[in-house]
């Protein structure tokens, strides 16, 4: 308590002494300063001294209160005046101003300040607080003393605060401070005393106290005060030391230790050591901080730049030589110390007076250069900021110094490494590992002890903590590493980067450095020193340049304009120019230059100074850390250590570590090449051609060990041209103002060949952005570089693997070549699928890239991408299987083309800009060789509209995409793993040959399909959720969360987002499902297929292994197989090595047997030997005839043939996630159907590109290849590849601008009839772009086709084979022949292990003779062609094209067997579509006619001529196709088909263009209708391909029996005509003996038993239990939709006109409104009439303002209409007629009519219609209820003017207007309804009484039908079963169907008798059961 009354007192006694310095005030500010320094002695008080003292200067204080209240009154103040000295040495103030003549006033004294006022209460406050106070008590201080110093001494600047400033700094340096400031704390306090009492006298109010100047200075109070708080820390800083001595005296006291103690002591000492730790690492880095914090705060002075010397001198010698910057580090810090204590020093002293004079004397210089030493004079806030920095600086060594220098040494020495167990964070994790589970135990025991279970917390966030920062540790590592491998990259990218960015010859001894460091990397060290010792001088250079007293201008120079005759150059140019275009700096050209910010300015240098840093830093921390952990350094440079070459093939995770270890060593070499092209595009000027031939120069040595033996030259050779290109960028300084000779006169060079030649020039710098594109290329090399010597280590190659070419002589065709990489044709992991897409398909897609290179720029130089492409794309499939020798010779020619042309745009560049101007005249020559500059910052030539520059068309930036593809190609080639490819090739074309013997089991006939279908109908159909029980079980727990969960709106909508995420996945496997089932025919022969190919593969391999050679291109050595007749038990076989095997082995025989028929035979026999575990195999090896051929599903259910991986690659298909399942069915889907897929592509393809071009695909699929039995021949698909790719090229050469119609595009291209669009070779955007899909769906068709054997069905098989020895590459086609009869028993038809199996020839011609196939016919064509070699030339062709197009149709029209089908309602329902099409979009067949429609058209009675012609035809072909379908003629149908595919596509595409005026492209209604006709003609194309049923029986609604069929058949039955028309031409073209009433009649018949029949069977699926009352789901699911339906009907002529206006509504605001006033029979007095502006919108506000009645209207619906005043047409009324009326106007007693007339004319009494209402008819109204009489006519003028009588009227409106309301004139508000919209304008005509007497009363009259009259058909409807009946109907039609007329005749009689015998059709209708 006696502390806080202390601290009160002292308190009080401060503020009383320093608020008005005097010498009565002394005695409180003595008192104050005796009682802080006894207290701060550490002495007691005791209280009844304390006390007596509180009493003695509460007398005082009451005392001095008294003398000053009495000092008021004027007689006091007369004898001592206010200003007299004793008043003021005394402190007495005249608060109170005195004045006699106004005595009652209190007048306060003008002249005083605030602290006088306050000074009197404050004694007030002092002497009631000292009155209270009895007891004190002591307060223990804290030591905050040293910082207090400093902050005195540069707060209150004078030669005493010097003295603290001096004395706080040597205590900062001292290494004991603390000591020596405990011991100096009594000098500290004696001295703060002097300085408080010296300054407390200076402040007195007496003028007779002289300042000292530099010492004595009178302050206000408030400095007082501050000072006295500074003497606070000196006064605790004594009591502390003190305090402490007193405790070192006494007895320590005995500590109890607790466990918990110990815990909580380990813990902070875990932390406090992390803390420490961190400190000692990271504080060097805060001290290189406060360099630039010093450096580069404020102004650049000298001393500034002295502290940014010391920085860089540090960091270059640390850079340079580690261990002698170790060495000097303590050295360095100490001068940093003293340094900044001269600093201060000398900016303190400067601050006194007389000392900026004595500098100037001493030194010479002048003030300007003293300030930029950094000597200056400063305010008090200035030099606080100025004397702060450095003392927080030097406070920040200091600390460094003394308390982490040591340790951080110890840290850094790289000779004695501690051990990792020494680490903080390991020795600490040791120790709380131990001791967590006792506490751990500890918890468990004491569960009930808050204390334990928070020290439990406390372990678990410990170790948690502790594994953080383990996983923290290894991230660093990881981190380390990674900069450690890629350190160097990062250096010398960003210094090159800081060169281009700044060209100086400052930075060209970076460039130097790096250009030639990076090849070689012994230089690398020595580049990073000189460049961290270049980068200092940079630094200082340029922070000295920005020194005031240097100054550019004085040495500046400002060059003087050349003559005429001097120079070539215009005055543009020159304007541009360095050397004219201002004054010229020198320094520049070194580089430097004023800048502010500087640190901005020397960012990029700073940034290079600490990367380099950084760079030797990485270096060091590696080698410390694995010296620590005893480890050593990787061989190869790779992330992850663990992975080598054997790891690549284990899985895709494995092989994208191992392309991330070993990426730039497997690829780098082509990662240079493409950096070369890229610096080509990038540039294209004079180096990049000669980039381009050094480019080809390396290419051209090919082999890869050739290249290493000239990369060092050529990484010689980047260093030296990137080096002379920078020397080119500085170019001579511009001082001497001398140009380059180029720019002399005469030279004949200007902007764009120095820009391409790359010269120095004043006008047009060299871009030396360029060399960042040149050192890409360097840096790639250099590693490149690295990678051939790693080659030759072998530690590196049993890491990384070998990058030995494979060899160029290899046949990668021949399977005895030992493959060191595994199989990954049948893909058993995702690796396998990416190497399948990689070295599969990659070829084919490279082949896409070099048409889409080809085809994007228009020149001759892409042209022979399309040659090479389509080359390719042809024989590519061949080229595969040639020795690796052969196919890179052709890829090889490919990349030197492509870099030729890249070559050649670049040389031909410099043409587009020089030489394009003098040859205007040859614009061929500039279009084909795309004479064009892609490359910005080149003069364009303007463009010529005779000659316009292909400046699209010259980049090479897809010759440089097309070049990447073709090196990773080439790769590709020379890869083990593409020789797996090539066997799978080479299977798959040995097995080619089969001609598609798995499809001969394909079923297309309808019976066999029904049979199928009511097999697959007979189990119950499973839904979606009952494939997965999975499911089934997600769905009863989510019910039963749904009963068992709270009810809330939450669980309900997780519920519900839990079910619809299961529906989804169910909806996907589902579908996939359904995809998988329509392709299942296809799924399974590609099982197979790969089955066969395996076993081939495998077999074949192991003759390999047993060292026998089996040549599978020739017969010769291969054993013969060939179909043999049953009587042959075996057929001879040349060799001694078996057959390869066939799918066989896996159904029923399981071995093949090899015998001789004696031992001497060389010639082995195959047999046949069925399998060991069949019971009744027979004695004799004798092949069984086959009674039955397998399907490939059948076969897969037999199978016995196992493979390792065929079942991993199965059972990795099987697991993979539903969404990638279903990318497989749907890729699965989309090869199954390739073939439609290539009719879709060309289709559409014709559809954009509407040419006759593309007009000859099409109809040869509707003519040929839809047509051929069983599928398109090979001669077809090559023929459609073969012209797409012609096509191609006609566009492709047709693209060239110099045509004459390429030059006027957007005059032609909306031109229907302009040739060029007619053939379809118009210049356009992606012109090749359909085409090129269409391409490539063909190609992968004809893949597919290969695969499964379909391609060589159409070539003639020869028996004979022929073999050249002699001939090395043998004729791949011929070969493929060979082993189409060699391996023609390796099919699924072949089921014994011999394979000699005789089909008889009714199974081979299951199907009707393929058209592509050779028949006898076509044999006797083919003779009887060569009979006509010998015959004119003429009859030749003929026989050539006529016979085998004759041969084809007859085949179609008479084929051996017919797999007949009906496909005649999918073509119905085709037309029916064309035929709605026409209808509503019948304006897109017409001229001018799209904005009309269909009923407006009919109404006018215009119909145009296209669309009648369109709506005939259409309807034409459907009756004649129908007539077609009856009688069954296939004949007929061909003739139908040709007519109609050529008659449509010469319509469509050369007439309604003509008629529409507009092209079959623009027409998108045409296209949607031309695209049904396609999918009809390929409907009837199948027809005429499977032929006609030989019965029709009935509608094809009527084959089930379902609500679908039901509605459907009804909804047929409604459409008006249809049934009719369709009875009466079935009448007409079918075979019968009926009359028309009776075959309608049985139709009639026929179709009401089919709805009763569909009725009692859905009585049968839902039956009604007898005696239950009906479900109310039934009734009011039926009866109440019946009833709502009901109701609509009654109202709905109500309901639509109400909403049709209302939300429906069109607005229809007026156009103009008219008014016209007249009086009684008189002459208008006024008309007057408003549109455009003065029909104006009412405001929002307005409107918002009367909703309650607008509430009908939108703001839209209501004008507000403006009328003039004055009329618009003069008064022309007669003298009398005038003097008339004005008499029957003053006679008051008869009433006088006023028109106001305005639709229509209208008598309004007395009142102006301001309320106007405009319905949708043209009757206007006034609103009556709106009107209130308040608005009348105001007045009338008449006026004369120019002698003549010209009378008009003025009216003028009373009341507010709502628009300009001072204006004069009428207002009127038009109120508009809505009308109805256009699209229902037809029924809204009608009006409500129009729509009950049309439509409610006709719908009312079938309703009431409906439910009457049902009595009088009971015996008809209620029939309980029409089986019976229905049978006859369906007898009655297939006796018509098989001819028997007269059976027809009695059926039908037999038919009518029962309808006309009650009793017969109660017995025929009875139940089964009865």
């Amino acid at each position: 308590m006696y502390g806080y009354f202390l601290a009160l007192v002292l308190y009080m006694m401060l503020i009383s002494c320093m608020m008005l310095p005097s010498l009565t005030s002394s005695v409180y500010f003595f008192v104050f300063l005796g009682l802080c320094t006894w207290w701060s002695w550490c002495q007691t008080f005791d209280p009844l001294i304390f006390s007596c003292l509180c009493v003695l200067m509460a007398i005082f204080s009451a005392g001095h209160l008294i003398g000053l209240y009495l000092y008021q009154f004027q007689f006091f103040q007369e004898a001592v005046p206010p200003g007299d000295y004793y008043a003021r040495l005394f402190g007495i103030t005249s608060v109170i101003q005195t004045n006699c003549s106004s005595t009652w006033k209190i007048i306060v004294h003008p002249k005083l300040s605030w602290y006088h006022h306050a000074n009197p209460i404050l004694l007030l406050v002092t002497y009631y607080t000292l009155a209270t106070l009895i007891r004190l008590w002591l307060q223990e201080p804290i030591v905050r003393v040293k910082r207090f110093f400093m902050a005195w001494s540069i707060t209150y600047h004078s030669w005493l605060t010097f003295v603290l400033l001096i004395w706080s700094c040597t205590l900062w340096m001292i290494r004991n401070r603390r000591k020596y400031a405990m011991i100096s704390s009594p000098f500290m306090v004696v001295y703060g005393n002097l300085l408080l009492t010296l300054q407390y006298i200076w402040s007195f109010d007496l003028e007779e106290i002289k300042e000292v100047p530099g010492f004595l200075e009178k302050k206000a109070p408030g400095e007082l005060a501050s000072k006295i708080l500074f003497t606070i820390t000196f006064w605790l800083l004594l009591r502390q030391h003190l305090t402490e001595q007193k405790i070192k005296k006494q007895e320590s006291k005995k500590e109890e230790d607790h466990d918990e103690d110990d815990d909580d002591q380990d813990i902070m000492k875990a932390m406090g050591n992390l803390v420490m730790a961190m400190f000692i690492k990271y504080w060097i880095y805060v001290c290189g901080g406060m360099f630039f914090f010093v450096s580069f705060e404020g102004t650049i002075v000298m001393y500034k730049i002295i502290y940014m010397v010391l920085f860089l001198f540090c960091v270059a010698l640390y850079q340079v030589h580690y261990e002698w910057w170790r060495k000097i580090l303590k050295y360095f810090w100490m001068s940093v110390v003293i340094y900044t204590m001269l600093v201060l020093i000398f900016i303190y002293t400067y601050q006194f007076e007389n000392f900026p004079g004595l500098w100037e004397n001493m030194t010479g210089l002048n003030q300007k250069k003293l300030e930029d030493l950094g000597l200056k004079k400063f305010t008090i806030t200035e030099l606080f900021t100025r004397i702060f920095i450095p003392t927080s600086f030097l406070l920040v060594c200091i600390l460094h110094l003394h308390y982490f220098h040591d340790h951080f040494l110890e840290l850094t020495d790289l000779k004695s490494i501690p051990s990792k167990e020494d680490n903080t964070i390991y020795s600490h994790c040791s120790i709380f590992a131990k001791k967590t589970p006792n506490g751990v135990m500890k918890s468990q025991t004491q569960l009930k002890n808050l204390r334990n279970k928070w020290h439990l917390v406390i372990d678990r966030l410990t170790v948690l903590f502790l594994k953080f920062l383990e996983y923290f540790h290894k991230l660093q590592v990881f981190m380390w590493w990674i900069l450690e491998l890629h350190i160097i990259k990062i250096v010398s990218s960003y210094i090159i980067w800081v060169t281009v960015k700044e060209v100086s010859v400052f930075n060209y001894v970076f460039l130097i450095s790096w250009a030639f460091a990076l090849p070689y990397a012994q230089l690398r060290r020595l580049a990073s020193s000189i460049c961290t010792v270049w980068t200092c001088v940079i630094i200082v250079c340029k922070m000295l340049y920005q020194l005031t007293t240097i100054d550019p201008a004085k040495f500046s120079v400002n060059c003087t304009w050349p003559n005429e005759n001097q120079t070539n150059i215009n005055l543009t140019h020159l304007n541009t120019s360095m050397l004219y275009s201002g004054p010229i700096d020198p320094s520049e050209w070194v580089g430097l230059r004023k800048s502010f910010p500087l640190l901005v300015y020397l960012r990029n240098n700073l940034l290079m100074l600490a990367i380099l840093a950084f760079e030797v830093t990485i270096y060091r921390h590696q080698e410390y850390y694995r010296c620590r952990n005893n480890l050593t350094a990787p061989v190869s440079k790779t992330i992850f250590h663990d992975i080598t070459r054997l790891h690549l093939d284990n899985g895709l995770i494995s092989c994208a570590k191992y392309f991330i270890n070993y990426f730039f060593y497997k690829f780098g070499l082509e990662t240079c090449f493409l950096m070369s092209v890229n610096v080509i595009g990038q540039r294209m000027d004079f180096y990049a051609m000669i980039h381009a031939c050094w480019l080809i120069a390396v290419l051209y040595r090919r082999r890869r060990k050739a290249i290493a033996e000239i990369w060092p030259k050529y990484c010689c050779f980047l260093a030296c041209i990137i080096t002379f290109q920078y020397f080119v960028c500085i170019g001579i300084p511009p001082a001497p103002c001398r140009d380059y000779p180029w720019r002399y006169h005469g030279a004949r060079f200007d902007n764009n060949i120095i820009k391409w030649l790359y010269f120095p020039d004043f006008i047009v710098r060299p871009n030396p952005v360029f060399l960042v594109y040149d050192f890409m290329l360097l840096l790639c090399a250099s590693l490149q570089r690295q990678t051939f010597e790693d080659e030759n280590k072998a530690a590196v190659r049993i890491m990384a693997g070998d990058n030995v070419e494979i060899c160029m002589s290899l046949d990668a065709a021949s399977f005895s070549q030992h493959n060191p990489v595994p199989d990954f044709i049948h893909c058993r992991s995702y690796l396998d699928m990416y190497k399948v897409v990689i070295f599969s398909y990659l070829f084919w897609f490279v082949l896409t890239i070099i048409f889409i290179t080809g085809t994007t720029r228009i020149s001759i130089f892409c042209m022979g991408y399309l040659v090479a492409c389509f080359y390719f794309l042809l024989f590519g499939g061949d080229l595969l299987l040639k020795p690796i020798k052969s196919i890179l010779r052709y890829w090889d020619w490919l990349i030197a083309y492509n870099v030729f042309v890249i070559t050649m745009k670049n040389i031909l560049s410099v043409s587009g800009t020089v030489v394009v101007q003098p040859i205007t005249h040859f614009c061929w020559l500039i279009q084909a060789f795309s004479l064009a500059c892609t490359v910005k910052g080149y003069k364009m030539p303007l463009d010529n509209k005779e000659c316009k520059l292909p400046s699209g068309e010259a980049g090479i930036i897809w010759d440089s995409i097309c070049f990447a593809f073709l090196l990773l190609q080439r790769r590709v080639f020379m890869s083990y793993y593409f020789l797996h490819v090539v066997a799978d090739i080479k299977a798959s074309q040995i097995l080619a040959s089969r001609s598609g013997d798995y499809y001969l089991f394909e079923t297309d006939s309808e019976e066999e399909e029904e049979e199928e279908e009511k097999k697959e109908e007979e189990p119950p159909r499973k839904s979606a959720f009952q494939v997965n029980k999975h499911y089934r079980y997600l769905l009863n727990n989510l019910k039963l969360l749904y009963f068992i969960l709270p009810d809330n709106i939450i669980k309900r909508i997780f519920n519900i987002l839990k079910f619809t995420w299961v529906l989804f996945l169910a909806s996907v496997d589902s579908f996939t499902t359904w995809l998988n089932s329509i392709s299942r025919e296809h799924i399974d022969i590609s099982t197979v297929l790969r089955i066969e190919r395996c076993m081939l593969t495998r077999e074949i391999k192991k003759y390999d292994e047993d060292s026998v050679e089996v040549d599978l291109t020739s017969d010769a050595e291969l054993p013969q197989y060939s179909t043999m007749d049953t009587a042959d038990t075996m057929d001879t076989v040349d060799g001694d090595v078996e057959a390869p095997p066939s799918y066989s082995k896996a159904v029923s025989f399981e071995r093949l047997s090899f015998g001789s028929h004696d031992d001497s035979d060389d010639k082995n026999h195959m047999v046949v030997s069925p399998d060991d575990s069949r019971t009744d195999k027979s004695e004799i090896s004798i092949p069984l005839p086959l009674t039955h051929e397998l399907t490939a599903s059948e076969l897969l259910l037999n199978k016995m043939f196992h493979d390792e991986e065929l079942e991993e690659s199965e059972k990795f298909y099987v697991d993979q996630p539903r969404f990638l399942l279903l990318f497989y069915a749907l890729y699965n889907t989309l090869v199954a159907r390739s073939e439609m897929v290539c009719y879709f592509v060309i289709i559409l393809n014709h559809m954009i590109s509407a040419s006759m071009i593309t007009l000859v695909l099409p109809i040869l699929i509707f003519l040929w290849a839809m047509l051929s039995v069983p599928r398109p021949s090979r001669r077809f698909w090559m023929t459609a590849i073969v012209y797409t790719e012609v096509a191609i090229v006609i566009k492709y050469f047709f693209q060239f601008g110099f045509f004459p119609w390429n030059k006027n595009l957007d005059f032609y291209k909306d031109k229907p009839y302009h040739p060029p669009n007619i053939i379809g070779v118009e210049k356009k955007e992606g012109y090749v772009l359909y085409d090129l899909i269409q391409l490539l769906a063909l190609f992968f068709h004809r893949s597919i086709l290969k695969c499964h054997g379909l391609w060589d069905e159409d070539d003639t098989v020869d028996t004979g084979t022929n073999k050249d020895d002699s001939d090395d590459e043998l004729s791949l086609n011929t070969g493929r022949r060979d082993s189409s009869d060699s391996l023609k028993s390796i099919n699924l038809a072949a089921s014994v292990e011999s394979v000699h199996v005789h089909f008889p020839e009714h199974q081979a011609a299951v199907r009707r003779k393929s058209s592509s196939t050779t028949s006898h016919l076509s044999h006797r064509s083919s003779s009887s062609s060569n009979r006509s070699k010998r015959g004119i030339c003429s009859t030749y062709w003929t026989l050539q094209i006529y016979v085998p197009i004759r041969q084809f149709f007859y085949n179609l029209i008479h084929p051996d067997y017919s797999a007949v089908t009906d496909v005649y309602v999918l073509m119905f329902l085709a037309d029916t579509v064309d035929f709605i099409i026409i209808v509503f979009g019948f304006w897109a067949f017409g001229k001018h006619s799209a904005a009309a429609d269909i009923t407006s058209s009919l109404s006018e009675d215009q119909v145009p001529e296209a669309f009648l012609v369109m709506v005939l035809i259409q309807f034409g072909t459907m009756v004649v196709d129908r007539a077609l379908y009856l009688r069954k003629t296939v004949l007929g149908k061909v003739i139908f088909q040709v007519i109609l595919v050529f008659g449509i596509h010469f319509w469509m595409f050369f007439i309604l263009p003509g008629v529409t005026e507009r092209k079959f492209s623009q027409n998108l209604v045409a296209q949607l209708w031309y695209f049904v006709k396609c999918v009809y003609f390929g409907l009837s194309a199948y027809q005429i391909r499977c032929g006609y049923p030989t019965r029709v029986l009935g509608n094809f609604l009527t084959k089930s029996y379902n609500y679908v069929n039901l509605f459907l058949f009804q909804g047929f039955r409604l459409v008006p005509f249809l049934t009719e028309l369709r009875a009466v031409m079935d009448w007409v073209w079918t075979d019968t003996t009926l009359s028309l009433s009776s075959w309608i009649c049985v139709e009639d018949i026929y179709a009401h038993i089919f709805i009763l029949k569909c009725w009692r069977e859905s009585e049968k699926r839902y039956p009604q239990p007898r005696g239950q009352k009906k479900k109310k789901v039934v009734k009011y699911g039926m009866g109440g939709m019946i009833i709502v339906l009901l109701i609509c009907i009654v109202w709905f002529p109500l309901l639509f006109m109400s909403l049709i206006k209302s939300v429906a509504g069109v607005i229809n605001q007026p156009l103009d409104v008219s008014v016209k006033i007249t009086l009684g029979g008189y002459q208008p007095i006024f008309t007057m009439s408003a549109q455009q502006s003065q029909l104006k919108l009412m405001e929002p506000t307005l409107f918002k303002n009367a909703m309650q009645f607008l509430e009908n209207y939108q703001r839209e619906d209501i004008t507000i209409v403006e009328l003039e005043g004055n009329s618009n047409s003069l008064w022309t009324i007669s003298p009398p007629s005038k003097l008339k009326m004005i008499k029957e106007l003053k006679d008051f007693d008869n009433s006088f009519s006023l028109v106001f007339s305005w639709s229509i004319q209208r008598t309004i009494k007395g009142i102006y219609p301001y309320y106007l209402k405009a319905p949708s008819d043209a009757n206007t109204k006034p609103i009556k209820q709106l009107l209130k009489g308040k608005y009348h006519l105001h007045e009338i003028f008449t006026s004369c003017a120019d002698m003549v009588f010209n009378e008009w009227w003025v009216l003028n409106q009373l009341g507010n207007k709502l628009h300009n309301k001072d204006t004069q004139g009428l207002e009127l508000v038009v109120f508009n309804d809505k009308v109805s919209p256009p699209s229902l304008g037809f029924l809204a005509g009608y009006g409500i009484m129009g729509l009950y007497a049309s439509v409610v009363l006709v719908i009312g009259k079938f309703v009431r039908e409906f439910f009457s009259g049902i009595s009088h058909s009971i015996m008809f409807e209620e029939l309980p079963n029409v089986d019976r009946i229905l049978k006859l109907c369906t007898d009655i039609f297939l006796v018509r169907e098989t001819g028997e007329l007269e059976l027809e005749e009695d059926l039908y009689a037999k038919l009518i008798f029962l309808y006309r015998s009650p009793e017969t059709m109660i017995k025929w209708t009875r139940e089964k059961d009865n």
